[in-house]
């Protein structure tokens, strides 16, 4: 009710953009309905401070009306306390809310307020106003270039002078023209549009600081209001490029132009200039360096099982999809150009290659691998494999399936070693090696444990 009552002087409002502002001089009539007041100038730091640490932006008691009542009569304490009677400022007994000392708090933290917003600015950095070629000879690029900003967070990029497909791009290479304080990019303009050319950079941003904007009404009779707005500030700099294009590639006048646009020797030229075996901007080049069609860029280059340009090519060449590309050409345990290569065709460590690639005796990928590790026919696999592991007529067969002696044979395939039967007397017989023969009609067995006969 406190807030309704205008007998009491008090009133507040709200304007149509739904921001509160408050009256400013406790001795005048409040504004009403259908009057005019206009901009003045701003408040100082302890208004400001009030109204930012009052309703709306901050509650004393979950309660708007009340909460508006104390932001009111703290912006008048604060201008005019001694037109506040004594009672009001003092007496206990009329402030059943208990408001008083959240007020006074209020207020004397005004008083202590500096306004620390720093006015709104922005300083542009860039290294050089020369743009050099870029290492892959697509690009001209300038150095990078970046704003430092206070009182914004962003700022945007406009490239005038340049030619259509001139793009900026940021530190990740991604390509825009806004970006954060402080944050860097380049202007980049392609090679194949590049000429004499001076350009120019410009920066902008909109800055902010936040103010107690104070209203004054025509008819001086009535109070002044203050409300909190934001004040914007419009922030722009230039900086300026040039790019003189040098001679790519080019031999001129009697001279030879490398790939960085410097002079160099006929020998040079030719290396780094001339698209020996490559597929370059949708053309072929033979080993020469002239420009051959497909077929006869596939004979000289040997594009067989390569991946060229963004493009698989199978076996014979020809360009092919993936799936294609992997059942023709992938490596399948093999090493190749200092990598192993494991049974599903990636590259693998040494150890995996020899744990999944062992050929002996092996049927990997559909073909059959003899003892030696070479390539057979299903019928000599068999034949030289099919003894693998075993002891067949007292003879011991490697894990390859050739004959080997008991040790090799125990080492490889790790089964008990089979001892033909002497019939000797063992009875009493100590073994101290920590084995345990056992008789089995013609053969002894021996087992890994110390015992006593």
């Amino acid at each position: 009710d406190l807030i309704s009552r205008e007998d009491k002087g008090l009133t507040i409002f709200e304007t149509t953009d739904g921001n509160s502002i408050y009256c400013m001089d406790i001795d005048k009539k409040a504004l009403v309905t259908g009057q005019t007041a206009t901009l003045t100038g701003d408040g100082d730091a302890g208004l400001l401070y009030i109204l930012h640490n009052g309703y709306p932006y901050k509650s004393f008691v979950n309660n708007v009306e009340i909460d508006k009542y104390i932001t009111q009569i703290a912006v008048w304490w604060y201008l005019s306390e001694d037109k506040l009677s004594d009672d009001f400022k003092n007496a206990t007994d009329i402030d059943k809310h208990n408001l008083r000392p959240i007020i006074k708090d209020l207020v004397a933290k005004a008083r202590k307020a500096v306004d620390t917003q720093a006015k709104p600015s922005m300083s542009v950095n860039s290294e050089s106003k020369e743009m050099t070629l870029t290492s892959d000879g697509k690009y001209y690029e300038s150095a990078y270039m970046s704003a430092t900003l206070t009182g914004a967070k962003t700022y945007n990029v406009e490239v005038s002078g340049a030619s259509k497909n001139t793009i900026v791009v940021d530190e990740s290479g991604n390509i825009g023209t806004t970006m954060n304080s402080g944050e860097k990019f380049k202007v980049k303009v392609p090679v194949s549009e590049s000429k004499e050319m001076n350009i120019t950079v410009k920066f902008t941003a909109t800055g902010s600081n936040t103010k107690a904007k104070i209203y004054t009404p025509t008819d001086a009779g009535y109070q002044r209001v203050v409300g909190i707005y934001e004040d914007t500030t419009n922030l722009d700099a230039t900086a300026s490029l040039t790019l003189t294009p040098k001679k790519v590639c080019e031999y001129t006048d009697g001279k030879y132009y490398g790939k960085d646009g410097n002079e160099v020797d006929e020998k040079t030229y030719t290396n780094e200039c001339k698209h020996v075996c490559e597929f370059t901007d949708g053309k072929y080049y033979g080993k020469n360096g002239t420009e051959v069609d497909k077929k006869t860029f596939n004979k000289e280059c040997n594009a067989s099982c390569e991946y060229i340009d963004g493009k698989y090519h199978g076996k014979d060449g020809s360009v092919v999809d993936k799936a294609t590309f992997d059942k023709e050409c992938k490596k399948v345990c093999v090493y190749s150009d200092g990598k192993y290569y494991g049974k599903d065709g990636n590259v693998v460590d040494k150890d995996t290659y020899n744990k999944e690639c062992n050929k002996t005796c092996a049927i990997i990928d559909g073909k059959y691998y003899g003892k030696d590790g070479k390539a057979v026919d299903k019928k000599t696999y068999e034949k030289q494999c099919k003894n693998s592991c075993q002891y067949i007529d007292g003879k011991y067969y490697g894990l390859n399936g050739s004959e080997v002696d008991a040790s090799t044979y125990q080492k490889e395939c790790g089964n008990e070693v089979i001892v033909p039967n002497t019939k000797a007397d063992i009875s009493g017989f100590g073994l101290t090696l920590g084995t345990i023969m056992m008789l089995t009609g013609t053969s002894l067995i021996i087992f890994r444990k110390k015992m006593l006969f």
